[in-house]
């Protein structure tokens, strides 16, 4: 099935983009797998970021995203709360942070 997917990008994860130039080629190429298989490339995250997936970009550097669909559809939509929930259609990906591993866990955590 050919889904056709929508991207947004929170301010953080391009200012966060800009910071990291010299790895900005596997960035746009984990983006676009991202959009391909949002489910299958990316790891369930847990307890207060519940509903958000990680995904590795290079070894201790993630992405941190939220598929519109998989949230609805697990309840999770409820406890991420965005804003704009209502008014976005379930084929949208939203990129939250990109960073060093613990650096984007603190960064989204307090997003929330």
């Amino acid at each position: 099935i050919w889904r056709i997917m929508e991207a947004k990008f929170e301010k953080a994860f391009l200012k966060a983009v800009q910071k990291h130039t010299g790895i900005k080629k596997q960035i746009e190429q984990k983006v676009q797998q991202i959009m391909e298989f949002p489910v299958e490339l990316g790891e369930p995250l847990k307890r207060n970021l519940r509903g958000f997936y990680s995904c590795p970009v290079k070894r201790n550097f993630i992405i941190i995203y939220l598929y519109c669909a998989a949230c609805r559809k697990k309840g999770d939509d409820e406890f991420v709360a965005c804003s704009d929930c209502g008014m976005t259609p379930d084929e949208t990906i939203k990129f939250i942070i990109i960073g060093p591993h613990d650096e984007a866990y603190d960064i989204a955590g307090k997003t929330r």
